[in-house]
């Protein structure tokens, strides 16, 4: 080991001898190095040091020791931005229209104004003074807006008008129309004419009449002034002097005096070269004939302002004739662009053009399971309408349809062919609806000839298109409401009402949402409701239990009873939705007319999004709500011991669907259904207490097609759709879901309709079709050999 050092030594003497002694010098010389370094930079820039510098002690940073109150700084703003990018960018609407009134003419002719001008302009409003709105009671006029002023003067009442509207609407709106209502308004023209206009500049239009001062040029008020904001604006500034000098009784000229002063633009019968045109109709000049007997027909339809006019059936045929005139403008314009596609279209490929011309393109299917289905029809029966029917008799609105394209086509062939052919026979129908164009239909029909008797065969295809999509207005809702939630109960769902409250208590109870759980138990005429002996005595403890524990949040549960009237056969053929009636009936007294109502039942699953989706969708005097709930299987068939029930229904087709038989959730407002209650009140009696159940019941020698018999199946649903001017919201809910409920189809022999309802029920909700088929295969396997599990 040592010769092997030796050996690498003799070998690497001289670079470890240099690098020794180069670490050592290094280590030698370092604190000198240091030390000199630092002397000689303090001494190269002294002038740089604060401290031996006495022209940069006033800028030193010194420490204020003296205590002093610590005030907080508050934090900046926020840039607060408008709600409407219409706002921020200052965009404004175009014109409004403010109407001048008086007591004898706003039942009359304000109406009438209204009536023909409303839609075509952004704001309308009335201004009458106010004793005589206060004695005449316009609310009840139903017109837009109304505003009374205390000064009954006349001459001032223009002034009035132009305060109020440069106090409110000055920053919304481009122009201002000022007439009074004797004058007819094409509100149409008048706002396109308001379109044409560039608001940069003032405008004062109108129809030009003669004063004492020749010069003068003032419009008329009666007829109607049209001022940019701009002007307006110029008017609030000058509103004292404008008063001040209204010394004539004529308000025409102290209102065009006011503006000339305030804007110093005269009146102008055009407006960047584009004329305001005004017909002046002479005393019995309007009739029944429109246009009127004058030599200028052409002036009268150029027409933006026509009267005076002193009937409001003047002013509907005016109105009249002029929407006859656009409707015709319109369809000759529709024509010739139909025309013009026709032409443009043959000169296409065949594969790109459609029929009819302008329609939407059918959709193209991704796949054969997107492929749209042609249902076969005949004039009495639809074929394999859906996936459970084979044949079902035509009615409603659906043979109504039908009827109308037959008709329609007949009487297409009989005209073109001057009456040579004649209608025989119906042959064929089929019919497919495509959601992105329309329904289309193909028919074979059967003519005769009138001269030779023979038969000819057509077919014709029919085209309907889908209608415009609207949107529709409905008031305004939020979720801080209290939903009432009525569950009937029978003596057959005590387990099921159990399980209800334990999720009741969870789901809704203890997150306080806003609720009032009411519980209607149905005894029979033989079974006890109280003391030890009451069936549903664990249930009421358990609800008086959860009732307590959570009264200082308001979730409380009460409930209600009902003893159904004993000795009597009747109550057999009483159905679960007559049943509904008495519930409602007997509960409802309880609540206020606002009050937002639920009926449920126990075998629902509580979960907040169902509540709260009810809130939302349930509208008063406007909406009802029926929800359609996702039903459970029969467990015995779809679960076993590979899958066993869950806890909570899981949304999966094996385990269920959506039940559209289903209408027994249904929610709406207490004044809703009272209303809707009354209108049946003869077919279906009130239940004011328990014996009026049996006034339910039929009666032996009703038809069956008594409107009676409609109301005993979904009962409180028809109500609604038949009887009450609320609409009817339909629609699959997933929060709703259903454990499966064995129907009970025990009703009276002779009421087989109800029997075949309910059997239907049953049989929907069983399984599914691979399912049943499979049921049915094990059960084969199990006769065949016993031994076999099943």
């Amino acid at each position: 080991m040592i010769r092997v050092f030796h050996s690498v030594f003799r070998q690497n003497s001289y670079f470890i001898i240099s690098f020794t002694l180069g670490i050592c010098l290094s280590i030698y010389m370092a604190p000198h190095l240091v030390q000199k370094n630092c002397t000689s930079f303090d001494a190269k820039f002294e002038h740089f040091n604060p401290r031996k510098t006495a022209q940069i002690d006033a800028y030193e940073p010194k420490i204020n020791l003296a205590a002093k109150p610590k005030i907080a700084m508050k934090a900046g703003h926020g840039i607060i931005r408008p709600r409407f990018h219409k706002a921020e960018l200052g965009i404004r609407n175009k014109l409004f229209l403010g109407v001048l009134t008086s007591p004898e003419s706003i039942s009359s002719l304000a109406v009438a104004l209204n009536k023909t001008s409303s839609k075509f302009v952004s704001k309308i409003m009335f201004f009458i003074d106010a004793p005589s709105a206060q004695r005449l009671n316009v609310s009840l006029l139903k017109l837009p807006g109304i505003v009374g002023f205390t000064d009954t003067r006349q001459t001032l009442k223009p002034f009035h008008l132009i305060k109020y509207v440069s106090d409110n609407f000055l920053d919304d709106y481009d122009f201002f129309f000022i007439i009074k209502d004797i004058f007819y308004i094409h509100a149409q023209k008048l706002s396109d004419y308001a379109k044409k206009i560039s608001i940069i500049y003032d405008i004062h239009v109108g129809r030009i009449i003669q004063t004492s001062d020749a010069a003068e040029k003032i419009c008329s008020l009666d007829s109607g002034i049209l001022l940019s904001n701009s002007v307006v604006k110029k008017m609030q500034r000058s509103l004292e002097w404008c008063v001040k000098n209204a010394v004539t009784k004529d308000d025409n000229v102290n209102f065009g005096r006011c503006v000339f002063h305030s804007s110093q633009v005269p009146c102008s019968e055009s407006a960047q070269g584009t004329k305001f045109q005004t017909f002046v109709l002479k005393k019995g000049q309007i009739s029944s004939l429109i246009p009127p007997v004058t030599n200028d027909n052409q002036k009268f339809d150029k027409s933006i302002i026509i009267g005076p006019l002193y009937k409001a059936e003047q002013y509907y045929s005016i109105h009249f004739y002029f929407s006859m005139k656009i409707a015709a403008a319109l369809n000759e314009a529709v024509e010739d662009f139909r025309k013009s596609v026709m032409k443009l279209s043959t000169s296409q490929m065949p594969e790109t053009s459609r029929w009819p011309v302008a329609s939407q393109p059918p959709a193209t299917p991704l796949s054969h399971f997107d492929v749209l289905r042609w249902d076969h029809f005949t004039l009495t029966h639809k074929y394999l309408n859906n996936d459970f029917t084979n044949l079902v008799p035509l009615s409603g609105a659906d043979k109504e349809d039908i009827q109308r394209i037959v008709s329609k086509a007949i009487t297409h062939v009989e005209d073109n062919y001057n009456g040579a052919l004649k209608f025989h026979s119906f042959i064929n129908g089929y019919q497919k609806f495509d959601p992105s164009r329309g329904m289309d239909y193909i028919i074979d029909l059967e003519f005769r000839e009138t001269t030779s008797g023979k038969t000819v065969h057509k077919r014709f295809e029919v085209f309907k298109s889908l209608g415009k999509v609207e949107m529709v207005p409905v008031p305004y809702v939020t979720e801080n409401v209290r939903v009432h939630v009525v569950i009937p109960v029978l003596s057959s769902d005590s387990e099921r009402i159990m399980t209800f409250l334990k999720q009741y208590s969870i789901n809704a109870m203890e997150k306080k949402d806003l609720q009032f759980l009411m519980l209607v138990f149905i005894y029979n005429s033989h079974e006890s409701s109280k003391g030890d002996s009451d069936i549903f005595k664990e249930v009421k403890n358990k609800a008086l239990t959860l009732s307590n524990k959570f009264e200082k949040v308001g979730n409380l549960i009460k409930w209600h009873s009902i003893k159904l009237p004993a000795n009597r056969s009747d109550f057999a053929i009483l159905t679960e939705s007559l049943l509904d009636f008495a519930v409602l009936d007997s509960v409802l007294k309880k609540f206020s007319l606002e009050s937002l109502v639920l009926v449920g039942r126990p075998n629902m699953e509580v979960r907040l999004d169902y509540f709260n989706r009810v809130r939302m969708n349930t509208v008063s005097d406007f909406q009802v709500f029926s929800a359609i709930p996702f039903t459970e299987y029969h467990p015995d068939i779809i679960y076993n011991e590979n899958r066993p029930q869950p806890p909570e229904l899981d949304i999966n087709k094996n385990y269920g669907h959506y039940d559209s038989t289903n209408f027994k959730h249904i929610s709406f407002y207490t004044s809703d259904y009272l209303k809707a209650r009354k209108t049946i009140e003869d077919i279906i009696p009130l239940v004011r207490y328990d014996k009026d159940i049996l006034k339910l019941a039929p009666k032996p020698h009703w038809a069956e097609d008594n409107p009676y018999y409609l109301y005993a199946t979904n009962g409180i649903y028809n109500m609604f759709v038949k009887n009450s001017k609320a609409h009817m919201l339909r629609a699959v809910e997933p929060s709703l879901r259903l454990r499966h409920s064995l129907e009970t189809c025990a009703y009276c022999h002779s009421q087989v309709e109800f029997n075949d309802y309910c059997t239907k029920m049953q049989a929907f909700n069983l399984a599914t079709r691979s399912q049943l088929g499979r049921l049915i295969l094990d059960y084969q396997a199990h006769v065949s050999n016993p031994q076999s599990e099943f």
